[in-house]
């Protein structure tokens, strides 16, 4: 049962639909790192900002 062939390999069979072959891969990976590296540059953009404002009072 555990090491033997499947009983049913028609049960584990699946289907890519519409978008989600390698484009979509990549288009993922794109959106990804462009979110990184805004919530990088807007994470430093308002820490920057509260520690100009507590550093210069």
């Amino acid at each position: 049962m555990f090491f033997g062939k499947k009983r049913n390999p028609e049960e584990h069979r699946y289907y890519l639909l519409p978008g989600q072959g390698r484009g979509a891969r990549k288009k993922f990976h794109q959106q990804m790192w462009a979110a990184l590296f805004a919530g990088l540059f807007f994470s430093a953009l308002v820490g920057g900002t509260l520690w100009y404002m507590n550093s210069h009072h």
